[in-house]
């Protein structure tokens, strides 16, 4: 039986390790470091049927040998047992207990323990097999590794276990040749700045790096004697600001010599963290320069949380420009030289910092003002009472209702996601977001088209009545292609290290002559036809007074909604007749 089982080990065990050892021999794609440290890349090496066939052949044969070693070795240790011959120098020396053993010693030789219970190994591989003078090994008191050295040297062979982790060790040293070099230098500053950065970017207090928890971290971090147990945050960020302001600095004032008029572009946006869900006050600035293109700064954040004595006495406009231009005098920026327009939503407060108390020229923020016509076109402000489109309002309440049903219930997701694998092959989960949301409320609609014979599917069968009718398919048809146009536009003008300008306006005046136009037929955009090669029974153009009448409403109001807005504010005429409808009170400026 002792027999049977060293066979089987051998077998198995010298498989395992020729397959380790081919793999490692014969390598796709290596890099090497040059002299400089950089990485270098060599070419993938092209074998052809012949070459691969002998490989193949070769690591046959190896397997076959590694199988008839193991057999020697068996037979060896079997004679080793029967002559009772074990060697003088091993006092008390019994048989090791291989059975909860997997080394790939146990196929290479033989194993004792002394009366003492330390291992030796005894090599039963040619040349070093001799029955009167075998090669004995100690071991030491952790581990078999003075065995596994001598097979190295002495017999090339290597266990997989060692080739696996060599294999980890030259994957994480590669790692650290293509890491940043600031890292190389010093890992601990490193670490320092990136968390002193990190911290700023999502506002975490200064408090949470003194804490246990954070120094029970730190000293893990394999930086260094000691970790980092101990950070001084509010020092970290004095210097990243310091930093960066004097990288500001310079790139406005390469900018202000080489531009003999106003060059800068000023944002003042509310935005809400994720982390802490509080708001904040970016200010953020863009210009060019006479190297670089569309370059971007956030001046500063600070958190907004006014108090109720201030929101009611209307106060906020005066507390926006206060903080603003502190930050402004700050860099060095004068409005009067350097701003030439300023951006923001249409907010009261934020449009009256920037038009009136900060005197910059004052424009529409692009996806601001896409938002506000979508939500004025298909009725859905908060407030249903404002809703002047009552029949899409309830469209999309009744979508959202389905869509909640099937994502709630376990069997109507189980039914769901079954018709999707029978019908299209692949599963596409339904979205759902908020319906003031209208780049994701494109999407949700796009993933209802695509989904819409699955989920009557789901629902037919378990036996439920199905909360949609065809009527409810060619409206949602008709939305998404109102929708889609106007969304492709905010996502353009959201480009950010983009020069899009252009595009946003050619992309404005398409959708001007095309889907807001009423005399012209709506393009149908069907997702199922162009994602899955589907056919579908409408046509791709529809005359506006076939368009379902909650469609003909939102058209029409979207079409109002941005001419309002946009069209009529940059028209000449309009402009030439009646500036301060169009521009405001504030004529004095030179710019006008």
């Amino acid at each position: 039986m002792r027999n049977l089982g060293l066979n089987s080990v051998a077998t198995e065990v010298g498989a395992g390790m020729h397959i380790m050892a081919w793999s490692e021999d014969h390598v796709v794609e290596s890099r090497s470091i040059t002299a400089e440290g950089e990485v270098a890349s060599s070419a993938p090496v092209e074998i052809d049927d012949k070459e691969a066939q002998l490989e193949v052949d070769e690591e046959t044969q190896l397997e076959v040998d590694d199988a008839e070693r193991g057999d020697i070795v068996a037979v060896r240790i079997k004679n080793f047992i029967d002559a009772g011959i074990f060697p003088t120098i091993i006092k008390g020396a019994a048989i090791k207990d291989l059975k909860k053993t997997t080394s790939f010693l146990n196929q290479c030789g033989m194993r004792l323990i002394d009366k003492d219970t330390v291992e030796w190994f005894i090599c039963l591989l040619d040349p070093c097999f001799n029955v009167k003078k075998p090669v004995v090994i100690k071991c030491t008191k952790t581990g078999a590794s003075n065995a596994c050295t001598h097979l190295d040297k002495k017999h090339y062979i290597t266990s997989s276990k060692t080739v696996a982790t060599n294999k980890k060790l030259a994957h994480i040293k590669k790692q650290l040749d293509l890491s940043d070099p600031a890292f190389k230098r010093d890992p601990k500053r490193w670490f320092e700045v990136q968390l002193g950065a990190w911290s700023a970017e999502h506002s975490i207090s200064y408090n949470a790096f003194t804490t246990c928890r954070w120094q029970l971290i730190g000293r893990q971090l394999p930086v260094g004697e000691g970790g980092m147990k101990s950070i001084n945050i509010r020092k970290l960020h004095v210097e990243l600001y310091t930093t960066c302001k004097k990288i500001i600095i310079m790139s406005l004032a390469e900018a202000r010599s080489f531009f003999t008029i106003k060059y800068l572009s000023l944002y003042l946006d509310l935005i809400k963290s994720k982390m802490s869900n509080q708001k904040y006050l970016a200010l953020r600035v863009c210009f060019n320069t006479s190297t670089r293109f569309n370059i971007g700064y956030n001046l500063a954040v600070h958190r907004f949380a006014p108090t109720t004595n201030e929101r009611q006495a209307e106060q906020l406009s005066t507390i926006l420009h206060e903080w603003s231009s502190g930050v402004l005098e700050e860099f060095g920026i004068k409005v009067m030289l350097d701003v030439l327009t300023s951006t923001s939503d249409s907010g009261s407060d934020v449009k009256r910092t920037l038009d009136i108390l900060i005197d910059a020229w004052w424009e529409w923020c692009i996806s601001h003002l896409i938002h506000l016509a979508l939500t004025e076109a298909f009725g859905t402000s908060i407030d249903p009472n404002n809703s002047k489109n009552v029949d899409a309002r309830c469209f999309f309440q009744r979508i959202k209702k389905v869509i909640e049903a099937v994502n709630k219930s376990e069997y109507l997701q189980g039914a769901f996601e079954e018709a999707m694998l029978e019908l299209l092959e692949t599963y596409l989960k339904l979205l759902n977001s908020s319906q003031h949301r209208w780049s994701s409320t494109a999407l949700v609609l796009e993933r209802i088209l695509i989904a819409w014979e699955p989920l009557l599917q789901a629902y037919r069968k378990l036996n439920r009545p199905v909360p949609l009718v065809d009527m409810d398919r060619t409206l949602c048809i008709e939305f998404y292609s109102l929708i889609e146009p106007v969304q492709a536009v905010q996502i353009k003008a959201q480009a950010m290290q983009t020069f899009v300008i252009v595009d946003v306006y050619v992309m404005l005046y398409s959708l001007y002559t095309t889907v807001l136009d009423v005399s012209k037929p709506l393009e149908l955009i069907i997702p199922v036809r162009r994602q899955l090669g589907s056919e579908d029974p409408y046509p791709m153009s529809r005359s506006h007074d076939l368009l379902q009448p909650a469609t003909r409403e939102a058209r029409k109001y979207l079409g109002k909604a941005m001419s309002e807005r946009y069209f009529k504010r940059y028209h000449p005429i309009l402009a030439f007749h009646q500036p301060k409808k169009i521009y405001g009170n504030n004529l004095g400026r030179p710019m006008l």
